[in-house]
């Protein structure tokens, strides 16, 4: 009984938590209900009567007779249930979730340090490459607690992954050379640090902590709670992320103490945040950090509002310069700015558990003018403020006298626009940036306004720019270059899809018309300049060219049927590119737009004027322009469609395409064009004229009787059909009911 409660307390928690879909909030009310049913009839108490749904019957409403049935049937269906009930209890979860969370919690840092340090935590592949943004930990504490974060947005794929490190990056705060150790040093020490950070503090490599946890990262771990170690590695000479690659290829590493290092306990949880916090809120109380994905979980829910930019500091190669004959100690330093050089305050995340702040400053490692960094830092910025908005790197030499540290400037800068001149935002991929010298007596922010006027990466370089390249206080340095990539996560209008996909529609519009062009004799209509001089976005004029070349012979009129029969793909191309314009903000070409479409429904009205050579054309815009309509109506007034559409008509000699006009307005009737009164007004009189014409009209009374005549043929077609296979009429296919046929009798 006691298993029974548990799991109805589960089932309960579930059904109540809202985030499960229908099938499977019904699979769990079908358990819940059966395990009840299962305690009473174990408890020996009275039988609940319930339907095959399992709502409860009222004894008070319902016949006697019925009451028996429902009785007899609910007894069956338990003892049936109970003859196959597993014995292993319901899974906790359910089996369709597709979102997982680890919880990861910090109980003790052990290392060997008489200076404070930050620990960056971070979950990596089985190829060392980053999965998750790091928590960031400040040590030694001031007082003793446990941190906790939550790494969220996984999906399936951590379940099947081989590998999954968890690994910190230890980094000294300090001077260049660190203090003699005298003694260890705990994070549960209450005692606070000898020594405390100044201004002039530089981030130093320390060593590394790594683990493979994927053991632990499971459903059914027996014991969630335990504490993991995970080994402390020191930095000797190699950066941290050689380091780092060495642990996981299983190399000898001299000097591993494996007494030192990190003391967590590992939980794997099914569900995403939401989820989490409404199932297991003592998971996310408190001061709990939240470090997701690098990345698009599986499912994105509705509301999870993102736009997260993430750039890493791959590494640079830098030549020595200012007359030094050892290598620099190189710093980095990035920052947002805006196009007059000012900084965006607080718009960079160093680690989760941490406010924002206004730079992220790189670890320094000595005597290296080629460092490799790969450090990576989050940029939360808005879409709308890309445009203005681009990362600037400032190089600094760091000294180990304080002195003469107190007097170096930065003596080189980079930088990467957000957003490009094309109007799309920067490129998930690696970068490799110019490198510029700063003149000494110049200032920083006239330095970071004067780099846009500069090419940003060495691929915009212009040919000779290795012979000299100045700009004001900036001068280019060929060698030397600086590698970093970025990933942008947005879920608040992905501007750059938008943006591309508008420019590839626009450019399949150009090939349209340049193909068009160049297989057009020099006899065809006049076409208006606009067309010609310049690069058109739209596809209508493709489509206004290709009528006005109905009279140019066999040739145009193929092509023209071509176009009339994919009409409504081009039309859609066409309304397509117009929303995604729109979605960017364009409104000043919505006077243009209208008049090019204006220009196409002018054409189309002239097309059914022409004589019988463009009879086949004629009928296709008929059969294939209603099926257009309801994309049209999205960007053009559907009075004004309307009126051209009656004008398209009524411009069609009565007598001809009888069949195909009638079910051309029957579409139209039954489409969306109707539902407004506006265009319902100048449709349906025309509709009633012609029809009234049409029944008026002796000619069409004798095509009426001609069809008549046929589908009376192909009924007695069919009759004797039948009797000579011996089969019914009604089971021979009929392939003529594919046709609709509209008959106008007197």
């Amino acid at each position: 009984m006691e298993v029974s409660m548990r799991a109805l307390l589960e089932l309960r928690a579930q059904a109540a938590s809202g985030a499960l879909p229908q099938d499977t909030l019904r699979k769990v009310a079908r358990t819940a209900v059966f395990t009840i049913d299962k305690g009473n009839r174990t408890l020996g108490m009275e039988l609940a009567v319930r339907t095959a749904n399992g709502q409860l019957v009222d004894p008070l409403k319902i016949s006697t007779y019925k009451l028996n049935a429902l009785h007899d049937d609910a007894n069956a269906r338990i003892e049936k249930n109970m003859e196959t009930t597993p014995v292993s209890p319901p899974p906790a979860t359910p089996p369709g979730a597709r979102t997982y969370t680890i919880a990861v919690r910090v109980h003790n840092f052990v290392c060997r340090m008489n200076e404070p340090a930050e620990i960056a935590l971070a979950l990596h592949d089985a190829s060392g490459a980053k999965l998750t943004e790091h928590l960031l930990l400040r040590w030694p504490t001031n007082h003793i607690s446990t941190a906790l974060v939550v790494f969220t947005d996984f999906g399936g794929d951590i379940i099947k992954s081989e590998k999954i490190y968890l690994v910190s990056n230890i980094v000294r705060i300090g001077n260049m050379d660190a203090q003699n150790i005298d003694n260890r040093r705990s994070s549960v020490a209450q005692t606070p640090p000898v020594v405390s950070p100044s201004a002039r503090s530089m981030r130093r490599p320390f060593g590394v902590a790594c683990a493979d946890i994927k053991r632990f990262v499971n459903i059914d771990c027996p014991s969630p709670d335990k504490h993991i170690q995970v080994p402390f590695y020191a930095y000797e000479k190699e950066n941290l992320d050689c380091l780092l690659k060495k642990i996981i290829a299983n190399r000898d590493i001299k000097d591993a103490k494996h007494s030192q290092g990190l003391w967590v306990s590992v939980r794997l949880v099914e569900g995403d945040l939401k989820q989490i916090r409404e199932e297991n809120p003592h998971l996310v109380v408190g001061n709990t950090a939240v470090a997701r994905k690098m990345g698009f979980p599986e499912v994105i829910m509705p509301g999870d509002a993102r736009n997260d930019l993430y750039v890493t500091v791959c590494g640079g190669s830098f030549s020595k310069g200012g007359g030094k004959s050892s290598e620099r100690n190189i710093e980095l330093i990035a920052k947002v700015v805006d196009k007059h050089g000012q900084t965006f305050p607080g718009v960079i995340s160093v680690g989760a558990g941490v406010p924002l702040v206004n730079e992220y400053t790189s670890v320094v490692y000595y005597h290296d003018d080629r460092p490799r960094w790969q450090e990576t830092f989050k940029v939360c910025l808005n879409i709308e403020e890309f445009k203005e908005a681009h990362l600037v790197f400032l190089c600094r030499h760091r000294s180990s006298n304080e002195a003469k540290d107190r007097a170096e400037r930065h003596f080189a800068l980079s930088y990467l626009r957000l957003m490009q001149r094309e109007g799309t935002t920067t490129p998930d991929t690696q970068h490799n940036l110019c490198v510029y010298k700063i003149d000494k007596r110049a200032n920083q922010s006239e330095a970071e306004e004067t780099c846009l006027g500069l090419p940003s990466r060495r691929d915009e370089l212009p040919a000779g720019a290795e012979h000299g390249l100045a700009r004001g206080v900036l001068q280019l340095v060929p060698r030397d270059s600086l590698a970093v990539s970025t990933k942008l996560c947005s879920t608040k209008g992905n501007l750059r899809r938008l943006k591309m996909e508008h420019a590839l529609r626009g450019r399949y519009a150009t090939e349209c018309i340049d193909a068009t062009a160049s297989s057009t004799e020099r006899r065809v209509g006049q076409v208006p300049a606009r067309y010609i001089g310049r690069p058109v976005q739209y596809t209508d004029a493709v489509m206004v060219w290709v009528i006005l070349a109905a009279n140019a012979g066999d040739a145009a009129l193929k092509r023209l049927l071509m176009c009339m029969k994919c009409i409504e793909s081009l039309i859609r191309l066409i309304v397509r590119s117009r929303q995604l314009r729109s979605a960017l903000g364009d409104r000043a070409s919505d006077s243009e737009f209208c008049l090019l479409f204006e220009a196409l429904l002018k054409q189309l009205v002239w097309l059914m004027r022409c004589g019988d050579h463009a009879l086949t054309c004629q009928g296709s815009a008929l059969k294939y322009l209603p099926h257009a309509v309801p994309h049209i109506i999205k960007v053009y007034p559907d009075t004004e469609l309307s009126a051209y559409i009656v004008r398209a008509l009524e411009a069609l000699p009565l007598g001809r395409l009888s069949k195909q006009r009638m079910l051309a307005l029957l579409e139209l009737v039954r489409g969306p064009l109707c539902s407004q009164p506006s265009a319902r007004a100048l449709l349906l009189p025309h509709l009633a004229a012609t029809t009234r014409a049409l029944l008026r009209d002796k000619a069409e009374q004798c095509r009426v009787w001609q069809w008549d005549r046929e589908a009376a043929h192909k009924s007695r077609s069919v009759g004797k059909a039948a009797r000579l296979l011996g089969a019914d009429t009604a089971k021979l296919p009929d392939h003529t009911h594919h046709q609709q046929i509209v008959c106008i009798r007197p």
